[in-house]
Parts: structure tokens; sequence; C-alpha cells
């Protein structure tokens, strides 16, 4: 056995065993720790009234994943990579963030479909895509934290706090646009981040035009998956008119929360239902809540998870 083969068959057989692993804490997370065919059971008769509404949000989960790889293949500028290509390594990305803190193993998984020569500008697209959508989530949870404190909380305030949404989008996009400059900096001046100043080339080759794109690309993102939660939201439950504006306004300050949580995504659905309790209870049961947040936690991650694991079953590593 030559060295080449002998280091395809160790991979192969790392490969076998992180898969074998990862499928069965899958199955512990999803049916032992969260009980999936329990809640299942509690809910299934609101899940067969209501599975046109499921039915939609099902239908917005690949359009979700298509959008992120549509990101990925752009900002990889000369990647020469596909959008199958690109979705797979998304998808690989979701499998192996599922078991890390804010998803940072989706790296990897990326980087497993590119090969060497451009993986360093897959990391930075990947980084200037996920910066892309953070962005979006902050600046406009954000402005809508302030808007429904200012009118719920202190409606004499609503001037004010109209002022401090403009500025906390405007702050923003600001720092968005300046993220070549200020990668650039961090890399060159900040001794722990020197060991990554390869990173300093890639980073300030986007252009304005590019970031543009990119950030255009996490609003549709942003809004499908804003949807996706509005589906569930007023669908499985029966709101009044009156508060259908408020609810509105609070999905964005929910994905805030949830974002600047720091979780493990396969966690994620005990914070997911808590965020939700908090800023939904007045106005939906904790059984509604319940199963919104967990269709949502199955269909946008454990099912990607799952294909993704799949892709990393069947794809070889790429090396040249």
């Amino acid at each position: 056995m030559n060295i080449r083969t002998e280091r395809q068959s160790k991979m192969k057989i790392a490969k076998g065993v992180i898969t074998v692993l990862a499928i069965g804490f899958l199955i512990y997370e999803i049916f032992y720790r969260h009980h999936a065919i329990d809640i299942f059971n509690e809910y299934a008769e609101s899940i067969t009234d209501h599975w046109r509404i499921i039915l939609w949000v099902l239908l917005l989960m690949p359009v979700n994943w298509i959008l992120e790889s549509l990101k990925w293949k752009y900002l990889l500028s000369n990647g020469n990579i596909s959008l199958l290509k690109a979705l797979k390594g998304v998808w690989m990305g979701v499998a192996l963030g599922l078991f890390t803190p804010n998803g940072v193993g989706e790296f990897f998984g990326r980087i497993w479909v590119i090969e060497k020569s451009k993986r360093e500008q897959a990391v930075s697209a990947s980084i200037v895509g996920s910066l892309a959508q953070l962005a979006i989530t902050i600046t406009v949870g954000g402005a809508c934290i302030v808007f429904y404190a200012s009118n719920y909380i202190a409606p004499n305030w609503l001037l004010t706090a109209q002022i401090a949404a403009v500025v906390t989008i405007l702050i923003g996009l600001v720092s968005y646009y300046y993220l070549p400059k200020i990668a650039s900096v961090v890399l060159s001046k900040i001794s722990f981040f020197k060991r990554f100043a390869s990173f300093k080339k890639t980073m300030k080759s986007y252009s304005t035009h590019q970031l543009s794109v990119a950030y255009l690309i996490s609003f549709a993102r942003y809004i499908v998956f804003c949807t996706q939660l509005g589906f569930l939201i007023f669908g499985l439950a029966d709101v009044p008119l009156e508060v259908v504006y408020t609810l509105t306004a609070l999905i964005p300050v929910y994905y805030y929360i949830q974002t600047v949580v720091p979780t493990v995504a396969l966690s994620e659905i005990g914070v997911r239902g808590l965020i939700l309790s908090f800023l939904f209870a007045g106005f939906l049961v904790n059984t509604e809540l319940i199963l919104a947040s967990f269709i949502i936690w199955i269909v946008n991650l454990i099912i990607p998870g799952l294909v993704g694991l799949l892709f990393l079953v069947q794809t070889k590593f790429v090396k040249s």
C-alpha cells in the first residue's frame, strides 16, 4: 500500500467515524434529549390541522439555503464553483456547525469542496457572508427593539426611539462597509491575529459593489426566515388583527436575541423556546410557541444538517 492509498484509507475511516458519531449524537439529541416523538405526538392534531402552513415553511427552507449558497459562490469570485457544489459545501457546513458554538464548524464543512489553493478565499468569503448576515440581523433587530420599546413601554419617547433606530442602522451599514479596512488593521496591528495575516489580502479584495450584493442577498435570506417564523406564529394561533403589527416587529427582535446569545445549534431549541416565550407570552400560549420553535429548528437546521452529513459521506475531500 503506497502513501497516497494509505492516506485515502485513513480519510475514509475518519470520515466514517465522524459520520457515525454525528448521526448517533443527532439521534440522542432529537429523540432522547429533546423528545421529538413526544412533541410530535402531543401536537399531532395541531400539525395535521396546520399542514399547509408547515408545508410553506418547508418550501421556503431550500430557498433560504440556495440564497446562502449563491452568496458564498458570489463572494468566492474566482473560485470556479457551481451552485450545486456550493450548496453541498454549505449543507456540509451546517452538519458540522450543529456541534460547535455559534456554528463555527461551518467553515470546515465548506472548505471540504474547495481546492487547496482557494481555501483561504473560501474562508474569507464565509466570514464576509456571515458578517453581512450578522449586520442585517443586528441592525434590523436593534431598530425593532428600539421601536417596540418606544411604542409599548415609553410612547412619549417615540421620536427619540426613531432617531436611535436610524442611527443603529447607519452604524451597522458603516461598520459593514468598512469591514475590509477594519480586518486589515486587526490582522496587521494586533499581535494575536498576526498569525492570520495571510487573510489580509483576500479580505481587502472585496469591493463596495461585492459587499452590497452580499448584503442584499443576506437581506433576502433574512426576509425568508422571518417569513417562515411569521407563517408559524400567525398560522398556528388565532392572532387578533390589532396585534399583528406588534408581533411582526417582534420577529426581528427574536432573531436579534438568538444571534447574540452563544449556543451550540443542537441545543438551540431550548434557547429558541425561551426567547419566544419571553417575547410572545402576552400574545400566544406556550404550546404554540414550543411547536413553532420546534418546527423552525427541525426545518432550518436538522434537515439540512442530515442532508449535509449524507454529502459528507459521499464527497471526497478536495486536495489539489
